[in-house]
C-alpha cells in the first residue's frame, strides 16, 4: 500500500512539474528575447569564477602546507554553505548518492543518472572537470544549466559570499564555489535525487560536507593525484573510502589491486557501513534483451554493474525507507571471506534503456570530421590508459576502410598535473602511431578570462615546458623500443622538412640522447625524423596543421606557425585516424573547437513506445545553449 501511495504521490507531482517546467520555459523564452546581453552577463560571471581559481603561486603554497589545507575542506564548505543560508538540515534534505574512485567515477555517475531518470525521477548531477562549457558541472534532468539560469545563480550565490567575507582572501575556491553553487541549485530545483561526483579523493573533498547520503559508490582505483592523496594505494583507498557514512551501504567493484579492497573493509569497520562488490554486469537479467552500453569500452562493464546496484538501493530505499534490503550471493568473494557480493537481478526496461541511452562525451567516443576521424578517450591513469589502447587497437579497425593507401595515425598527447607522462606513454608507444603531437591545453594562444577553459592553475611558460619534456620522454621510449625491436617505424613515415636534407646539422642535434628525459637538446621547432613529433603552443594550432587545410572549420593562418609544413603522407592520406588523450583538459579543448555543441552525444531512445525522455529533449536542445569555451 505504501508503494501504492507513493507512486500516485510521485506520478501527481510529475505532473506538476511538467507544467511549472512549460510555464518556467515560457518565461525564460520571453526574457531571452527581451534581454539580448545574456552571452555577455553569462560571461562576466564566468569571468568572476574564473579570479577565483588557485594561481600557480598559490597552488604552490598549498602544497607546502598540504595536510592544513585538505582537512579544512569540508569545514570551510560547511561555512560558506551557511553564508549563502544553506543549513546542516536542509543538506540533509538532499537525496544523495555520492560516488568516489579514481577511474570512471564520472561514467558511473552518468549512468546511475540515466538510469534513475528513465524511472521519472528528477535528477540533479554534479560532476567535474568541465569538457567544453563550465555549466556541464551542475545539470538538471540531465541538463547543463542554461545560461541565464547559471548566471542567475552564480551572482546570488557569489554576491552573498562576497556581503560576509572578513578578509580579501576570504572566498571559496573555483571547485569548492561550484559545489556550493551547484548543492544550493539542487535545493531550489526540489530535485528527487542528486547524483554527486567527489571532486579529489573523498574523506576531505569539498563534496564530503553532505553528511546523510542514501548510497555510495567506489568505482575503480588507481595511482593519481599523488601530491594530495599519497603515492601508494591504499593511501588512496584511505581518501576515497572517507565518502562512507554509518549505516549507509557502499557498493564498489572487484578492484585490482586487493589491497584496497582490505583497506575499503576496514574503512567501512571503521564507518560501521556494509561494504558490497558488485556482480559482472553479464550476470544480470537481460530477458532476452542484448547488453548495450551507450559507452564504448569492456572496462564501462563494471561501471554499469555498479550504477545498477546504487540506482536499485536508491529507488527501494525511496520506496520502503531504511527496510530496503541488499540481497547477496550465496558465495562470498573469493579473495575476502567477509566481503559481501551483491546479487544480479532482472534489468527492468527502464534500466536498459538507461544504460543504452547515456551520455558521457569524451570517453571511448568516435568522432568523424571531413578526412579526420577522432578517437577520443581522457585517460590520464595507468589503469585507464590501458583500458584506452585496448579499446584504440580494436575500433581504430572497424573505422578504417581497406583502400590503396593506409591510414595516416596521429597520438594528440597532453599529461597535467602530478602524473608521470613516461607510465602513460609506455602504453601508447606499440600502437605505431605515424606522428606524435604534443600541445598545451590551451584553446588558443589568446585565452581571455570569460573562457570557460582559461586555467590560471599552471602558466603557458609551464605547459610548454611540460610539452617538451613529453616529447623528450616519448622520443626516448619509442627509440629504446625500436633498439629492442618490439616495434618498427618506416623510415620513409618520418616526418621531414623540405629544407633538412640527411645531413643536416639540426638533425644530427636532434638526435642527441642524454641519460635524463628531462635534459634531453631537441629543439622544439623541428621534429625527431626518426620518432615523428612535434609540439604546439595551442590545440586550435594543432588541428589546423592537422587538417591541410582540407576542413572548413579548422582553416586560418596558424596562431604560431611551425617551422615546417605537413608531411607529404599526411597531406595526402585519405584517412586521418587521431587518438586524442592523456587529459581530460585536453579532451575538452578538442571538442570546444570541433564539436562545441556536444551533437556527437546525440542518442536515439530504445523504447519508440515510450514519449521522448528528458535525455532526447536535453540533447536536442543542448547545442542552443553550449558555449564553444574559446573566445
Amino acid at each position: 500500500m505504501n508503494s501504492f501511495t507513493y507512486c500516485i504521490w510521485r506520478s501527481v507531482r510529475a505532473a506538476l512539474y511538467t507544467a511549472m517546467e512549460h510555464h518556467h520555459h515560457a518565461t525564460r523564452t520571453l526574457t531571452r528575447h527581451t534581454h539580448t546581453d545574456v552571452d555577455h552577463q553569462y560571461e562576466n560571471a564566468v569571468r568572476t569564477l574564473n579570479s577565483l581559481q588557485s594561481n600557480a603561486v598559490t597552488l604552490q603554497r598549498i602544497r607546502q602546507d598540504r595536510d592544513h589545507v585538505i582537512t579544512q575542506n569540508v569545514l570551510s564548505s560547511e561555512r560558506f554553505l551557511e553564508r549563502i543560508g544553506v543549513t546542516r538540515s536542509d543538506l540533509d534534505k538532499l537525496s544523495v548518492i555520492h560516488v568516489a574512485g579514481t577511474k570512471g567515477k564520472g561514467s558511473t555517475c552518468a549512468f546511475i543518472e540515466s538510469i534513475l531518470r528513465e524511472h521519472g525521477y528528477r535528477t540533479g548531477f554534479y560532476s567535474s572537470p568541465h569538457l567544453v562549457a563550465v555549466r556541464e558541472r551542475i545539470r538538471i534532468n540531465g541538463q547543463p544549466l542554461p545560461k541565464e539560469d547559471f548566471t542567475e545563480h552564480f551572482w546570488d550565490v557569489y554576491n552573498k559570499l562576497a556581503a560576509k567575507k572578513e578578509s580579501e582572501d576570504d572566498m571559496p575556491a573555483y571547485f569548492k564555489f561550484l559545489t556550493v553553487m551547484g548543492l544550493k541549485v539542487f535545493l531550489r530545483e526540489e530535485v528527487d535525487v542528486v547524483v554527486l561526483e567527489v571532486g579529489i579523493g573523498g574523506e576531505c573533498d569539498c563534496t564530503n560536507v553532505v553528511k546523510k547520503p542514501v548510497v555510495c559508490g567506489i568505482t575503480t582505483l588507481d595511482i593519481d593525484h599523488t601530491s594530495i592523496l599519497g603515492n601508494t594505494i591504499e593511501s588512496i583507498a584511505w581518501h576515497k573510502a572517507g565518502i562512507m557514512k554509518p549505516g549507509v551501504p557502499t557498493f564498489t567493484v572487484d578492484q585490482q589491486q586487493s589491497s584496497s579492497l582490505l583497506v575499503m573493509m576496514e574503512r567501512a569497520k571503521e564507518k560501521k557501513c556494509e561494504l558490497y562488490i558488485v556482480p559482472p554486469l553479464e550476470s544480470y537479467g537481460w530477458d532476452k534483451r542484448p547488453l548495450q552500453l551507450g559507452l564504448a569500452g569492456s572496462v564501462q562493464y563494471q561501471n554499469a554493474s555498479l550504477a545498477l546496484q546504487v540506482s536499485q538501493y536508491w529507488i527501494n530505499s525511496q520506496i520502503k525507507g531504511t527496510d530496503a534490503n541488499i540481497r547477496c550471493m550465496s558465495t562470498p568473494h573469493a579473495a575476502h571471506v567477509n566481503l559481501k557480493v551483491a546479487a544480479p537481478y532482472t534489468l527492468s526496461d527502464e534500466e536498459v534503456c538507461g544504460l543504452k541511452s547515456v551520455v558521457w562525451p569524451g570517453r571511448s567516443q568516435v568522432m568523424p570530421y571531413g578526412p579526420l576521424t577522432f578517437f577520443i578517450d581522457g585517460a590520464h591513469t595507468v589503469a585507464s590508459m590501458q583500458a584506452c589502447v585496448d579499446w584504440f587497437v580494436k575500433t581504430v579497425q572497424l573505422h578504417t576502410s581497406h583502400d590503396k593507401m593506409k591510414p595516416y595515425r596521429v597520438l594528440m598527447f597532453n599529461s597535467t598535473g602530478d602524473r608521470d607522462p613516461e607510465t602513460l606513454l609506455k602504453f601508447l608507444a606499440a600502437c605505431k602511431f605515424d606522428l606524435t603531437v604534443f600541445t598545451t591545453n590551451l584553446i588558443t594562444t589568446t585565452m581571455n578570462a570569460s573562457s570557460d577553459q582559461t586555467n590560471y592553475s599552471v602558466s603557458p611558460d609551464e605547459m610548454h615546458l611540460r610539452c617538451e619534456r613529453q616529447r623528450n620522454t616519448w622520443i626516448r621510449i619509442v627509440r629504446e623500443l625500436q633498439n629492442s625491436k618490439q616495434i618498427h617505424i618506416c623510415p620513409e613515415k618520418s616526418v621531414q622538412s623540405e629544407n633538412i636534407t640527411e645531413e643536416s646539422p639540426q638533425k644530427k642535434q636532434n638526435n642527441i640522447i642524454r641519460e635524463s628525459g628531462d635534459n634531453l637538446n631537441l629543439s622544439t621547432s623541428l621534429p625527431a625524423t626518426d620518432v615523428p613529433s612535434i609540439i604546439f603552443p595551442c590545440i586550435h594550432d594543432a588541428l589546423a596543421w592537422l587538417s591541410c587545410e582540407r576542413v572548413p572549420n579548422l582553416r586560418g593562418e596558424l596562431l604560431t606557425p611551425p617551422a615546417f609544413p605537413p608531411p607529404p603522407q599526411l597531406r595526402e592520406a585519405t584517412q586521418v585516424q587521431i587518438l586524442v588523450t592523456g587529459s581530460l583538459h585536453l579532451v575538452g579543448g578538442v571538442l570546444a573547437l570541433i564539436d562545441p555543441g556536444l551533437s556527437s552525444a546525440m542518442h536515439t531512445r530504445t523504447a519508440h513506445n515510450k514519449p521522448p525522455s528528458l535525455t532526447d529533449l536535453v540533447l536536442n536542445n543542448y547545442a542552443q545553449f553550449s558555449s564553444p569555451g574559446a573566445p
